[in-house]
């Protein structure tokens, strides 16, 4: 988990390639706020736009926001080169599916305030909604995240992100 200080260097990268401004758009066009866009960015890339995820010498995650080459877009975007000079579709098909994520979690468990909410869908976004529900009813989203702490971590980059900005860096 990185610290304030390097949460505020990713923050300024992401507005210096404008990466902020893209990722802010997609994510309000969604419902979704800018900082949890943004912390799913900085889990997944330290907010920097590569390839990742190598697996037998070929990148599985895709973009900013790492999509994976299941999706026939992600794929065909790392085929072609263009997640590097268009990257903006795959960061779309990431915000809908955070999107979908946090409908998923809001109505398996309505009860729960939207915090609670967040973290289930991003733990989903790494293991899959229907695990992440799973898990969540058994008492913790991340059981089956990478590092089991998925959504955790998401909750807390976010809560970095919201307090630099609202600090005006």
């Amino acid at each position: 988990m990185p610290n304030k200080a390097e949460i505020l260097n990713q923050l300024h990268s992401l507005r210096h390639t404008h990466f902020d401004e893209m990722l802010t758009n997609h994510a309000q066009a969604h419902g979704l706020g800018p900082s949890f866009f943004f912390a799913i960015a900085s889990h997944e890339t330290n907010c920097i736009n590569e390839l990742g995820d190598f697996q037998g010498g070929q990148a599985h995650g895709v973009g900013i926001v790492q999509i994976d080459i299941q999706h026939p877009i992600a794929l065909q975007a790392r085929d072609s080169g263009s997640w590097k000079t268009n990257p903006e579709p795959l960061i779309e098909f990431g915000a809908q599916l955070l999107a979908a994520n946090l409908q998923q979690a809001q109505q398996a468990f309505p009860s729960l305030g939207l915090p609670q909410q967040l973290k289930i869908a991003a733990s989903g976004y790494n293991c899959g909604m229907q695990h992440a529900i799973a898990a969540a009813q058994s008492g913790d989203s991340d059981k089956m995240t990478t590092g089991h702490d998925y959504g955790r971590d998401v909750m807390t980059r976010m809560a970095i992100f919201d307090e630099l900005i609202a600090e005006g860096n």
